[in-house]
């Protein structure tokens, strides 16, 4: 079973002035990644939206990612604290030919016990025939991928890793300590360089998705990462969602808008984004 490793980027979804699907955009954004040397591409992650789109979009966009892959290795977002709705888009995962797929706690069921989590994951798990990594984002989930929760399930010849986006130095040891042969990719910019040197499998970062090139390099020469840094810290000055996305407006990829309860960034403050944007990749 092969199991992701290398510079992956969380795909923004992309919307157009009417607020639909733009799958010319993400064609364009795709062929841009893949021209820049990048391993793989997240579809439908956290900075994918995910949340803000129903099961039918999700599908739709799960299929033309697939179709435009260009040879990046594509991992399909799952979340959903509808146990059904995420073995719906695992099955369409393997359907679409994805590599692997990615899941979430069932977020909005916060005190559920480790027993209920656990077994949530393994049905999960049961219905794959893809590496399954497990996604680790607290902050956001309200719910960690604990001790617990791993030993339980990393022996299931499903499991492929974690994805860590919590971005605390701490569970970078923790996680390496545990998956053995599995795959760790962290999901903050700031740690790529810590995470490769620890052992780590890969990345799955929001930089990746306007600097290609700069998080590929920085996955193989730790030599970079004050650079890789020094993006992330712009991106975050502005938002780090809607920074994205406007930067990759810019580009000329698309509209790519969001829906509420997101917000994008007003033309003021994208304009002076991009401003700073290019005067930064002058180094």
């Amino acid at each position: 079973m092969a199991l992701p490793n290398g510079a992956y980027a969380p795909i923004p979804s992309p919307l157009d002035a009417e607020g639909l699907l733009d799958p010319v955009a993400l064609d364009r954004h795709l062929g841009f990644l893949a021209g820049e040397g990048l391993d793989g591409a997240l579809i439908l992650g956290t900075n994918g939206e995910f949340p803000s789109f129903e099961v039918s979009e999700r599908l739709a966009l799960a299929e033309a990612a697939a179709r435009f892959a260009q040879g990046l290795s594509l991992m399909l977002g799952v979340g959903s604290s509808a146990l059904p709705e995420v073995i719906q888009l695992v099955q369409a995962a393997q359907y679409f030919g994805y590599q692997s797929v990615l899941v979430p706690p069932p977020f909005y069921f916060r005190s559920a016990p480790v027993e209920g989590l656990v077994g949530f994951f393994k049905k999960v798990l049961d219905a794959a025939e893809i590496p399954v990594l497990l996604y680790h984002i607290p902050q956001v989930t309200g719910i960690e991928i604990n001790d617990d929760i791993l030993e339980a399930v990393v022996d299931h010849p499903r499991f492929g890793g974690v994805k860590d986006s919590s971005g605390k130095l701490s569970e970078i040891d923790r996680f390496n300590a545990r998956l053995g042969e599995h795959s760790y990719m962290v999901g903050h910019d700031r740690l790529l360089s810590t995470a490769r040197a620890a052992g780590g499998s890969g990345s799955i970062t929001a930089s990746a998705s306007v600097v290609p090139a700069l998080v590929a390099a920085t996955q193989r020469d730790s030599g970079q990462q004050p650079e890789l840094d020094a993006v992330r810290d712009l991106l975050e000055k502005y938002g780090l969602g809607p920074a994205v996305k406007a930067v990759l407006r810019q580009k000329g990829f698309g509209d790519y808008r969001t829906r509420p309860p997101l917000v994008d960034l007003d033309d003021e403050s994208a304009d002076k984004l991009v401003v700073e944007f290019e005067e930064l990749m002058k180094f």
